[in-house]
């Protein structure tokens, strides 16, 4: 009886741990150019980060909490010149997953999986 009374206890404990992980939001960038892209900095509500440059079919990841309501945005430079985009908008609390998808012409598209159903491939750009 008691091992079921610690088993139970530790089933609870480790229930409860799941409501402990902060929100926040994976931000993935993707090139899926031919080319280079540099200078990429991305500006979420609540902060900004920044990265040297990614090759083609580079990617980064970071994790974000978004503390404020507003547009994600995400800006570059390649061989054609300064490329900003602002795809999607982000909440205070959200979680999940955000694709950024940085393409030949210079624009963006994206994969939101921020709630249970993900949207797919939306475009933004020239």
């Amino acid at each position: 009886m008691k091992r079921i009374v610690l088993l139970l206890l530790a089933a609870a404990a480790l229930t409860s741990c799941r409501k402990l992980h902060s929100p926040g939001v994976t931000i993935t960038t993707v090139n899926n150019s031919r080319q280079s892209v540099n200078t990429v900095e991305v500006d979420y509500p609540g902060g900004s980060y920044g990265f040297g440059s990614l090759p083609p079919s580079g990617s980064h990841v970071r994790w974000v909490k978004v503390t404020g309501n507003g547009p994600l945005r995400i800006d570059f430079i390649n061989s054609t010149g300064e490329h900003q985009a602002k795809p999607l908008s982000l909440q205070s609390g959200d979680s999940g997953a955000v694709v950024l998808h940085i393409q030949n012409d210079g624009s963006v598209s994206f994969e939101d999986n921020r709630g249970s159903e993900p949207l797919l491939s939306i475009r933004h750009g020239p």
